[in-house]
């Protein structure tokens, strides 16, 4: 049995539609944003304090609005030193 015309039509359709999306995302660099500088952090090792009383939790922060940096600062990975590890964030970091 053979499909229908407008079954290949739509199937073409479709993979226009994906493969222009694809290109547009390329092209205007959506979800990529390269850090401009690297800043490390070395956490010391000294010895453990003892375990303080638990604190109530806070309320909700406010929803984020922009994925850009605000003026003075650029975009860059903090990367944090310390006993249990190593961990990096993508964050904005005050220009020198």
């Amino acid at each position: 049995m053979k499909p229908p015309a407008y079954a290949y039509l739509a199937a073409g359709s479709l993979a226009l539609a994906s493969g222009s999306g694809f290109l547009a995302s390329q092209a205007l660099g959506i979800g990529k944003q390269a850090p401009t500088r690297t800043v490390t952090i070395n956490v010391a090792t000294g010895p453990a304090g003892p375990a303080g009383p638990t604190g109530p939790a806070g309320p909700a922060g406010p929803a984020g609005t922009s994925a850009a940096c605000p003026a003075g600062f650029d975009p860059g990975e903090l990367v944090i030193n310390h006993p249990g590890g190593q961990v990096t964030l993508f964050t904005c970091l005050k220009t020198p």
